[in-house]
């Protein structure tokens, strides 16, 4: 089992992602939490509301339906058909596991669903979703099941290659964005959907009292720093794919300002979240600065990478433990401009000193 859905579910989320990210900004860039209340509220107390739902969640298993149909007829998905020799109840039981796992996004919304009706005392007018999902789940495992039926793994594939509606520029960044979606997409949608969060709960947190900025300084360094992930595959495709690119005829400043560049576009999408929270006592000047401090904060992460060649998971603990030295750093009154200035400082002086 642990096999069918690492080489589903996991796939079906990574080749998705781009989908998962647009979704996310629009949720949670565009919706406030009385918004996602006010939809739910319509789905549990309109008429009509539960049958809007199923029609969505219909939707949402169709396109994942279409994806184990499609996924599964390639050459190298051959080895799924071997679970056709497993007892029909336990390959049931897989199918289903499998099914739940591409349904993630419904579950949870139902989980929501019951809460915010447990609230409103409506949890009667919630007893469709728990038939939603199983009816879906059963969808998803009639239509994995048939698949395993009629394996037609000897069609004929045509060749397919996205191609950009436009020329693609000579530019180190772009190269390497367009790498990033196309390869890390799984790691683009964890790390985005982490940040927005956490972006968003400092930032609704932050609103609640008579805060300074050092509350939004701490809590959004955290959520910036959660693209640690991405910022360490970029240091991958340099360091062990990409590896031409040390030899291009480019000044060190040169390149370090392109690492800025790209560590600056990757801490966008977060950054938009807050626009919605400025007025009162987050001022858009404010804003520049707490985007300054994650951007030199993952800098310094980035070029930090350059000094010692490691694993992801050994650089968790160093980065944490510089977090909560910067965390007394801010609560001392330090002005973020300044430690902002400092980090880019140090950053660059790191880079120069690994080359």
């Amino acid at each position: 089992m642990k096999v069918l859905l690492i080489s589903t579910v996991r796939e079906f989320f990574r080749q998705r992602a781009g989908f998962f990210f647009v979704l996310l900004g629009l949720l949670f860039g565009f919706l406030s939490g009385r918004e996602h209340r006010a939809f739910a509220l319509f789905f549990l107390t309109d008429r009509f509301g539960m049958i809007y739902l199923f029609l969505i969640w219909v939707m949402y298993a169709l396109m994942v339906g279409q994806f184990v149909w499609q996924l599964w007829v390639r050459s190298e998905y051959t080895f799924i058909y071997h679970t056709r020799l497993l007892p029909r109840v336990r390959r049931y039981y897989y199918l289903a596991a499998v099914g739940m796992g591409l349904l993630q996004p419904i579950l949870y919304y139902g989980v929501y669903l019951f809460l915010i009706a447990r609230q409103d005392t409506a949890l009667a007018a919630a007893w469709p979703v728990p038939v939603y999902w199983l009816l879906l789940t059963l969808l998803v495992v009639v239509v994995a099941d048939s698949r395993l039926r009629n394996p037609d793994t000897v069609q004929k594939q045509k060749a397919r290659s996205f191609r950009l509606p436009f020329s693609r520029p000579h530019n180190w960044t772009f190269w390497t964005l367009e790498w990033l979606i196309r390869e890390r997409g799984l790691t683009i949608l964890l790390c985005k959907a982490g940040a927005m969060l956490f972006m968003s709960a400092t930032l609704i947190y932050f609103r609640t009292g008579t805060y300074d900025l050092r509350l939004p300084a701490i809590g959004c360094t955290f959520a910036y720093l959660l693209n640690v992930g991405l910022s360490y595959e970029i240091y991958q495709w340099e360091s062990r794919i990409w590896l031409w690119g040390r030899s291009l005829p480019v000044s060190e400043f040169r390149r370090y300002i392109q690492a800025a560049l790209l560590h600056a576009v990757l801490l966008l999408p977060e950054t938009l979240i807050a626009p919605r929270y400025l007025g009162g006592q987050l001022t858009l000047p404010d804003l520049i600065q707490l985007y300054g401090l994650g951007l030199g904060s993952l800098l310094l992460y980035y070029t930090q990478l350059y000094q010692q060649d490691r694993l992801l998971e050994d650089t968790i603990r160093p980065l944490f433990i510089a977090y909560v030295v910067l965390t007394f750093i801010i609560l001392y009154h330090t002005p973020v401009w300044l430690l902002t200035a400092g980090l880019l400082g140090v950053s660059f002086w790191l880079w120069k000193r690994s080359r």
